[in-house]
């Protein structure tokens, strides 16, 4: 179980590259890539250059959320902030923490990868059917993931609040 968040964030960014490559030859060669307020496109780019924008977007997150978890369980304790640091590190704890900590992060890569996978597909559609952007379903999407990140700060919050008695 402790490895299910690491599984479900690398499933979510091979998706997320699956849907880079698979959505670059569907897409018309000048791209809508950005939308104001109304969903309406005010900036364009090449089709390649969405794809490449796509697939970096969707590296960087990888790379940082794996970075940042892989950075948090090997530097010294006295670098990690965390409230009452010297129990949730403490050599007999250190390993559960750091896993614990490192599948928060990983669920919120994977939040933060829904989101990209969500969005990318909205503007596919948009560039698909000539239509504007779904401002709604771009609030929804922003607002889940908002919600799902303090969940799970909450979550962080109430866990390391305060030593077991």
């Amino acid at each position: 179980m402790k490895k299910a968040p690491h599984v479900l964030f690398l499933a979510l960014v091979a998706a997320a590259l699956a849907q880079a490559l698979w959505q670059h030859g569907r897409l018309p060669e000048r791209v809508a890539a950005h939308f104001n307020a109304a969903g309406t496109p005010n900036g364009w780019m090449t089709r390649d250059g969405q794809t490449a924008w796509h697939l970096g977007v969707v590296l960087f997150i990888a790379a940082l959320f794996e970075g940042i978890a892989w950075a948090g369980a090997h530097l010294p304790p006295e670098l990690v902030n965390l409230p009452h640091r010297d129990y949730w590190l403490a050599p007999e704890r250190r390993a559960a923490t750091n896993a614990w900590l490192g599948g928060m992060l990983r669920l919120l890569g994977g939040a933060l990868m829904i989101f990209f996978i969500v969005l990318f597909h909205l503007v596919y559609r948009a560039n698909r059917d000539g239509a504007p952007l779904s401002a709604p379903a771009a609030a929804l999407l922003t607002g889940g993931l908002l919600v799902t990140v303090g969940l799970v700060l909450a979550g962080m919050f109430v866990r390391f609040a305060r030593p077991p008695a």
